[in-house]
């Protein structure tokens, strides 16, 4: 990975989600990996980047955002109080005039954003995936990219479309391919099918929207005699690489479905609440099954926000709230944003502090009165229930320190500079609805 050799030395340590936290400890990385954890400095440890957490400063593995369209906050507050298709109208409207330009600000902001709540890597969905690669490039970040196919596409262009752009990131150390297919009412069933064939054969994701309202579940029924789930089973598209999104109206018998198959459940509750999808996300049962369970913010758009500690506990009052019990614990969701990410990602060893894994890290500040008073028996409480991801003051990717609070303040510009050109996109193309979506990615797209 290269880079200098990372030592980190904080009074406390979450190692992972459910693990006890361990005091005045040293964590030593090299090469964009832990290689040592222990009370002392490692003999032959190199000299390189020292990092020294403050009285209450706090490290834990870093979050990993398995499911947003990074490039929507150019809609962060555009048009918040409506319901899902009338809103989305809204979107397409913007969307059928996006330049790569407009994207590579929106995810140079998101990017900022991100990192700066401790957030180390994401799954994309979303158009023109070279700009917010140059984006994710330019500020060290993790990221699985690639077009969304959806719309009047012929679907073998368009996934031949996504082989090639998953190839061009083969061998970077950070940024690897997705295979986006948006779902399987707004794609063509071939596309979904040829999809995870293509996943597949390039060992990374499939990525997909599935039972996210009841309208989906009863369309599926009627035109295919399938649930979602089930539907995507029939077309060979269910399996290890699968990366399914929302989850709110899946039956019990796809849950084992996706138990069977080894996929991935994705819950996004912040922005299920707010488009009034309704429905349940059985996080508990799920994991119960051993199926990996990752948390995403979805888009800045929907949500508003990409801060995965206010979307975990988000996500944990909804359970309980659902389940009406409190089965569903903190390390739950705190599993689900860190290790679940990683593993939706295709992060081998992501998502703990060990030696051996990726030197992702998030030291966060507990020193806030509403984080107080903080002891050891009480951390995982305090990181869940208490904290934000604007309590971040470190954050670092494969052993680089990505956000400091020596390079915030310029961070913060960057962000503050491509608001700026964003509200002027919105300004020259004025508002409008369409209700129909976009087709992706345009060269595959059907003439007329």
């Amino acid at each position: 990975m290269g880079g200098e050799p990372l030592l980190l030395r904080c009074r406390l340590l979450l190692p992972c989600a459910g693990c006890s936290p361990l005091r005045d400890t040293i964590v030593y990385a090299e090469d964009g990996r832990i290689l040592y954890i222990g009370d002392r400095p490692p003999s032959g440890a190199k000299s390189g980047i020292v990092i020294d957490c403050p009285r209450y400063g706090v490290a834990l593995p870093c979050f990993y955002n398995a499911h947003t369209h990074v490039a929507m906050t150019l809609l962060r507050g555009f048009h918040d109080d409506s319901e899902l298709h009338e809103w989305l109208a809204r979107m397409w409207f913007v969307e059928k005039r996006l330049t790569p330009e407009t994207i590579y600000h929106a995810s140079r902001l998101a990017v900022i954003e991100m990192i700066s709540t401790g957030t180390c890597g994401f799954i994309d969905m979303y158009f023109e995936p070279e700009a917010t690669a140059k984006a994710a490039r330019e500020h060290g970040v993790r990221a699985r990219l690639g077009p969304v196919i959806m719309g009047d596409v012929d679907p073998y262009r368009a996934v031949e479309e996504a082989r090639r752009f998953a190839r061009s990131l083969e061998g970077d150390p950070l940024l690897g391919g997705v295979i986006n297919v948006h779902s399987v009412y707004a794609a063509p069933l071939e596309a979904v099918a040829e999809g995870y064939r293509a996943a597949e054969e390039l060992g990374v994701p499939f990525h997909i929207h599935v039972s996210e309202t009841r309208r989906e579940v009863y369309e599926a029924r009627k035109r295919h005699g399938k649930f979602p789930v089930e539907l995507l089973e029939s077309l060979g598209a269910l399996g290890p690489r699968s990366v399914l999104v929302h989850a709110g109206w899946i039956a019990s018998w796809e849950l084992d479905a996706v138990r069977r198959a080894r996929a991935t459940l994705v819950h996004c509750p912040t922005s299920n609440m707010k488009l009034a999808t309704a429905g349940h996300f059985p996080l508990y049962e799920a994991m119960e099954k051993g199926i990996n369970v990752a948390l995403g913010t979805d888009g800045p758009a929907s949500n508003n926000s990409l801060d995965m500690l206010r979307e975990a506990k988000t996500g944990l009052l909804l359970q309980r709230h659902s389940y009406w019990d409190t089965r569903v614990k903190a390390r739950h969701l705190l599993e689900a944003a860190t290790r679940g990410g990683a593993r939706a990602m295709g992060l081998d060893r992501g998502g703990a502090i060990e030696p051996g894994a990726p030197a992702d890290i998030t030291v966060l500040d507990l020193s806030r009165p509403w984080s107080l008073p903080l002891r050891p028996d009480n951390l995982a409480s305090a990181i869940l229930y208490a904290a934000t991801g604007s309590d971040t003051i470190y954050t670092i990717v494969a052993g680089n320190p990505v956000y400091t609070p020596e390079n915030r303040a310029r961070l913060w510009s960057l962000a503050e500079q491509s608001a700026q050109e964003l509200n002027r996109f919105l300004e020259d193309i004025g508002p409008g609805r369409d209700p129909t979506p976009p087709c992706s990615p345009r060269n595959a797209c059907k003439p007329g």
